[in-house]
C-alpha cells in the first residue's frame, strides 16, 4: 500500500476527480479544504484499506480498480464504480468499522480524513460546509438503504414462493 500527498492547484481539479459527486457537493473553497486534507492511496490486490472493528476517521472515493466489502469473513458486495464513496458510516454513527474493505485488484482511492479536516474546519464556525457534506452522506446513505431494501424484498419474494413450492409437494 502507498500513500501519496495530494497536491492541487487551487480552484483546478485533476481530470481523475474532476467527475466525482461527493467533490460537485462543495464550494470551491470548501473543496479546497477537503482537498488539503486528502491524499491518495494505491493498494495491490488482496490489500486491506478498512479493518472490520477498527477506529477510524477516513472516507475513501474509489477513483479506479475494484475492492471487495467483508462483514464476518462473509463477502457482502463490490465497490468499482469511479466515485463511489465507503467509509462513511463509521462518521456519520462515530462507531468501529463494520466491514473489512479489501483491494480485489490494483486500485486507487482518494482518502479524506474527517476528524483531521474537523479540526482545522470546527463544526461550529462552518455550518455551510458541514451542511453540504452531511447532506451529500445521506444520499449516499439514502441510496444503499433504497437498493437494499429492493433486494431484501426480492429475497422474501422468493422465499415465498420456494414456501409455496414446497407446501404444494408437502
Amino acid at each position: 500500500m502507498k500513500e501519496f500527498a495530494y497536491i492541487h492547484e487551487e480552484g483546478k481539479l485533476p481530470t481523475l476527480l474532476n467527475n466525482i459527486p461527493f467533490l460537485e457537493s462543495f464550494t470551491d473553497g470548501h473543496r479546497n479544504d477537503i482537498l488539503y486534507s486528502s491524499y491518495f492511496i494505491q493498494c495491490d490486490a488482496g490489500e486491506v484499506l478498512i479493518e472490520q472493528g477498527a477506529d477510524d476517521s477516513r472516507i475513501f472515493i474509489l477513483l479506479t480498480g475494484e475492492a471487495e466489502v467483508v462483514k464476518d469473513s462473509e463477502p457482502i458486495t463490490v465497490i468499482n464504480k469511479s466515485g463511489e464513496v465507503f467509509g462513511e458510516l463509521a462518521i456519520v454513527s462515530d462507531e468501529k468499522r463494520s466491514a473489512t474493505v479489501r483491494a480485489k485488484s490494483e486500485l486507487l482511492c482518494l482518502v479524506i480524513d474527517q476528524k483531521f479536516l474537523s479540526e482545522i474546519k470546527p463544526e461550529g464556525q462552518n455550518a455551510s460546509y458541514y451542511a453540504a457534506f452531511y447532506g451529500f452522506l445521506c444520499k449516499v446513505m439514502a441510496d444503499r438503504l433504497k437498493r437494499n431494501t429492493q433486494h431484501l424484498a426480492k429475497l422474501e419474494k422468493e422465499i415465498e414462493e420456494l414456501r409455496a413450492t414446497v407446501d404444494a409437494k408437502g
